[in-house]
């Protein structure tokens, strides 16, 4: 056999040895001095190298392959027990669960963070509908490739939480779209009864939420995934209709008729009213000057007294024809003073 066989079997005669080999190459003085270190070291290694032997692999381990295997067994578990021992490695249908929402998670949550900001995302529900039959598809093909067996638990689970995340960014945007036609409503009532000064009656008032209903019908649609059934149509129908019930309530509306009668007062204040035929007499006078002359100079003065709703009339005049015969009177000469009482009619119809 090797000649360092022997040494290595025997470690203390080894070291025996060599020692014995080095006081007799030395010599008895340098077995007295002390041995330098990096020669007392490169000497202990060759010995523990000589002497070194590599342990027994187990028998469940040993094999063609096996080393590998158990490698790739121990990252799957990703740890070990408190001996040492690996623990059982992770469900692969779990894992193919785990790794698909994580791929499909982040479109999801841009659709929400969407949503949540207040806008409606176009051709949401073809999109959604196609989202969950594709994961679900590809659900299939990896368990199909992958040769795993009993994932029927998992492949429900993906498809009952996208629906339910899916349903509720339909929500959220379906929520969006009542507001909006709550605030179109809202201003078309006050808008109509701006133009109309006056409260609308009940025919106008149904016109424009049928007109508002069909707006949330034909944008719904467009968002409702195909496994969505209950749209909240009823929930909307019952806000909007209570809106234009009650849209004389609100204080813009109160404000507008407040300041409709206020003007209807205003008016009839200001304007007289008559009905059928009316007549009104206004008593008056004439008083007559005529002096001495020929009627070359004349004056005549006229004045309205008495209350606005009816007036007299006073009349005077001066007319210098004293020399001139009245032939009315058949007289020589007109009289000085001549005082005429009139009265005025007046007819009017409304």
């Amino acid at each position: 056999s090797h000649p360092l066989a022997a040494l290595a079997a025997h470690p203390a005669t080894s070291r025996g040895l060599a020692m014995q080999s080095l006081a007799m190459l030395g010599g008895r003085r340098r077995l007295q001095q002390r041995l330098p270190t990096p020669v007392l070291l490169t000497g202990l290694g060759l010995v523990a190298l000589l002497a070194w032997r590599p342990r027994e692999v187990p028998r469940d381990v040993r094999g063609s392959g096996s080393g590998t295997a158990f490698l790739g067994f121990a990252a799957i578990a990703g740890e070990t027990g408190s001996e040492g021992d690996p623990v059982a490695p992770e469900d692969p249908c779990h894992a193919l669960k785990a790794e698909i929402m994580g791929k499909v998670w982040t479109g999801v949550s841009r659709w929400e963070n969407a949503a949540v900001a207040g806008r409606t995302i176009m051709g949401f529900g073809s999109q959604a509908s196609k989202l969950v039959n594709r994961t679900l598809a590809y659900f299939d093909a990896q368990v199909e490739q992958r040769a795993i067996g009993g994932c029927a638990a998992e492949r429900a689970e993906i498809e009952k939480i996208l629906k339910q995340q899916l349903h509720s960014v339909f929500l959220l945007q379906r929520s969006t779209i009542e507001q909006v036609l709550y605030q179109n409503l809202k201003k078309d009532l006050l808008r109509k009864m701006q133009r109309k000064k006056r409260e609308l009656n009940v025919k106008e008032k149904l016109r424009l939420l049928h007109e508002s209903m069909s707006d949330y019908d034909s944008q719904v649609r467009e968002l409702r995934p195909k496994f969505i059934e209950n749209t909240e149509r009823d929930r909307a129908e019952q806000r909007l209709s209570k809106l234009q019930w009650g849209i004389h309530e609100l204080p813009e509306a109160k404000e507008m008729m407040a300041k409709w009668k206020m003007e209807r007062m205003r008016k009839l204040g200001s304007m007289r009213q008559s009905k059928g035929l009316a007549v009104s007499l206004s008593p008056g006078m004439r008083l007559m000057f005529r002096p001495p002359g020929l009627g070359n100079f004349q004056v005549y003065s006229r004045r309205q007294v008495g209350p606005p709703h009816n007036l007299n009339e006073v009349a005077m005049g001066l007319l210098n024809d004293g020399d001139v015969m009245d032939i009315y009177n058949k007289r020589a000469s007109p009289p000085l003073i001549k005082f005429q009482p009139t009265v005025g009619i007046d007819v009017s119809s409304g």
